[in-house]
């Protein structure tokens, strides 16, 4: 909404410049008072102002946009002949992140370990559910409580789920599965 009122504000700006100078070109007399030169003064005042006014704001919706982007994980799911689920980055990822491994506990609801370490920026969770009968999955809450991502749910299979640009801070891994993290299914992720 932000960009559109800017390109009608701005549009609005153009139009009325070129209006206004084709006036004063072709009227000696114009502005024939104070009165409407004020009047002119104030209405681009006004345009100019809702017009960078819109531009900020329009800059921020990019801004954020951007960042969610970044931080909300792209995963492409595939199909390995032994049956096992991977989720990798569909843009193409790069080098440079950490990899941790994580795994489910085969006889109980829960995860092996109950805590992680990375650097910061990119990290793969390789995970790897070894119960036959019980789905799991792992995901990630920002240090704000906000989901960054999750895996897919595998039952006696693996999976990856790779995020971007981590910032040094304390995560929460869980299982998303149904009450599986209020069982305790859930650990805590610490980025330096």
């Amino acid at each position: 909404m932000n960009e559109t009122l800017f390109y009608v504000f701005g549009i609005a700006l153009v139009v009325s410049a070129v209006a206004t100078s084709v006036i004063g070109l072709r009227f000696e007399t114009f502005p024939p008072n104070r009165a409407v030169l004020g009047g002119v003064v104030l209405y681009f005042a006004v345009l100019v102002g809702a017009t960078a006014a819109f531009a900020i704001q329009n800059a921020q919706d990019e801004q954020a946009a951007q960042e969610a982007e970044q931080a909300a994980e792209t995963t492409t799911t595939t199909t390995t002949g032994a049956g096992a689920t991977t989720t990798t980055p569909s843009e193409g990822g790069g080098g440079g992140g950490t990899t941790v491994k994580l795994a489910a506990d085969p006889s109980d609801i829960a995860y092996t370990t109950d805590s992680l370490s990375a650097k910061a920026g990119s990290l793969t969770i390789d995970f790897d559910n070894p119960n036959p009968a019980i789905p799991h999955d792992v995901c990630i809450d920002s240090q704000s409580g906000s989901a960054l991502g999750c895996s897919d749910e595998v039952t006696n299979a693996s999976t990856t789920l790779a995020l971007k640009n981590l910032k040094p801070g304390k995560y929460t891994f869980f299982c998303d599965v149904d009450a599986h993290e209020e069982a305790g299914m859930k650990g805590t992720l610490t980025v330096q």
